[in-house]
């Protein structure tokens, strides 16, 4: 246990296959199994989870915690409290690691001032998945070229819990992942980072395969909750920056998008209308190998969700236009934002 100087904190719920297989890919891991351990946090599992855990046998250390359900950010807290290692690495349970992932990890946190390290992820080659999830692995890919690349510089609006690393003490410095948000705690989690002073990082190589998917209504609930919580994190928790950057989000949409949200601001019938519309365009537009124009789709459906959902919690649809069209087009920014789409 000495030896320990990196701990993998995986959350999971009834994902039994997918996490067997990732547990299975740590042995291939470029970093010694001596020098870091698996600590896998159950959240209310009903699939055999547990019993394959503790079964499982593995060159490294491998521990598993049950807790009955209490969600992802709770899981992830009990994993941190759980670890040996100096640094915690926070890993989903549908990626699929690259062999240096663990190691690269390290040696930033080696090489730099302690911090927060962001990986990449990588959308997964499956052959055939459905739109949205290919509008997805569209943007995330767009994502971290824009990372690596200066345009999106690492911080806290950065920070996606699939995939990332920090000093197991700075992390309960800051009191962990907020326990009562069930969407953007990860983001939440890095404001307090950034008010800290706790440096970001990106590592290109620290590289992981996310295979996760989502249904439609998933992907449209997850939408919605992302433009509730993006107001949420400001008005209730504090992070005043978040409101005039999400405003100028919405100025950087295209006419067709801002008017396709005006169109349905406060109007759920209309909403549901335009998005299943939209959805049957898109479905014939993919078995068209229209891509470009299926995308278009998808960005108007995800856009509707996710500004209604920050226009209900800003008040209701006028005081989304008082506060947010009304608000004067900013110029350009030198550095991007992380627009949700």
């Amino acid at each position: 246990m000495s030896d320990i100087r990196l701990s993998v904190v995986i959350p999971t719920h009834n994902r039994r296959d997918l996490l067997k297989e990732m547990l299975t890919t740590f042995r291939e891991q470029t970093l010694p199994p001596s020098e870091f351990e698996v600590v896998v946090v159950i959240d209310g599992s009903t699939d055999d989870t547990l019993d394959m855990v503790e079964t499982s046998e593995q060159p490294y250390e491998l521990r598993v915690v049950y807790q009955e359900q209490s969600g992802v950010a709770v899981a992830r807290n009990r994993g941190a409290k759980e670890a040996h290692g100096g640094v915690v690495l926070f890993l989903d349970d549908d990626i699929m690691p690259h062999d240096q992932l663990l190691e690269e990890h390290l040696r930033m946190q080696t090489d730099n001032p302690p911090g927060v390290v962001l990986g990449r992820l990588i959308p997964a080659d499956t052959g055939k998945r459905s739109g949205w999830n290919v509008w997805d692995d569209t943007v995330l890919s767009n994502h971290y070229e824009a990372v690596a690349d200066g345009r999106r510089p690492p911080a806290g609006r950065r920070l996606y819990s699939g995939n990332f690393s920090v000093s197991r003490e700075a992390f309960l410095a800051v009191g962990g992942f907020n326990e009562e948000l069930r969407r953007g705690e990860d983001v939440e989690l890095g404001f307090r980072f950034e008010r800290e002073g706790v440096p970001f990082y990106f590592s290109h190589d620290a590289s992981a395969i996310h295979r996760g998917y989502r249904t439609f209504d998933s992907w449209c609930s997850s939408a919605h909750a992302y433009g509730h919580t993006d107001v949420l994190l400001a008005v209730k928790r504090g992070h005043l920056s978040v409101l005039p950057e999400i405003f100028s989000w919405y100025h950087r949409r295209g006419l067709v998008i801002r008017n396709f949200v005006q169109l349905s601001l406060g109007r759920k019938r209309v909403q549901r209308m335009l998005v299943r519309m939209l959805k049957l365009g898109a479905g014939i537009c993919d078995l068209l190998g229209l891509r470009r124009l299926s995308h278009v789709a998808y960005s108007i459906i995800f856009n509707i969700r996710y500004w209604n959902g920050a226009a209900e919690q800003l008040g209701g649809a006028e005081r989304f236009r008082q506060l947010v069209v009304g608000m004067k087009s900013p110029s350009s920014p030198k550095r991007e934002a992380t627009p949700p789409a």
